[in-house]
């Protein structure tokens, strides 16, 4: 019986180190990633959503910060929890969700079989006249800030 408890409790020691360091992998490659405004409903800022907030609530928009900029379409609907719109078409993968009047849509752009881009659409008051609607793009820390000109806008 000791013998059988000396060797379970190493194998468990190394079980439980290595969930420890793949935790510190995912919670590290999320910190280098965040949520930069590209478009607002009122000038330079998004009156209805915060970034921190909309990190917070959205299951989408987690789920596309584990997103790196190398990873492939395959690997992208792997670590992303929803089934993409329709299948890989025209280098992108779209999700879109509607929910009481609002409404997101976040897009990964690929190129040469590598995400290029992570972009999110949210709207409240959908497709109403006092609609209001707000566009994300993630980002990686570092990573060198474009203009809104050169950022691809989405289709509704």
């Amino acid at each position: 019986m000791k013998k059988a408890i000396f060797l379970i409790l190493p194998m468990t020691l190394m079980v439980c180190s290595n969930l420890k360091v793949q935790a510190q992998r995912v919670d590290s490659s999320r910190e280098r990633a965040y949520l930069a405004l590209v478009k607002g409903d009122t000038p330079n800022s998004c009156s209805f959503m915060s970034a921190d907030y909309l990190e917070r609530v959205s299951d989408i928009v987690q789920d596309l910060l584990f997103v790196r900029p190398d990873d492939s379409p395959e690997w992208v609907r792997y670590k992303v929890r929803f089934t993409p719109d329709r299948d890989y078409a025209r280098n992108a993968l779209e999700w879109t969700a509607f929910a009481g009047g609002n409404y997101i849509k976040a897009v990964v752009d690929f190129r040469n079989n590598s995400v290029q881009s992570r972009t999110f659409t949210m709207a409240i008051n959908y497709n109403q006249p006092n609609e209001r609607r707000c566009q994300w793009l993630v980002r990686e820390v570092g990573q060198e800030i474009q203009s809104n000109s050169s950022t691809s806008s989405l289709n509704r």
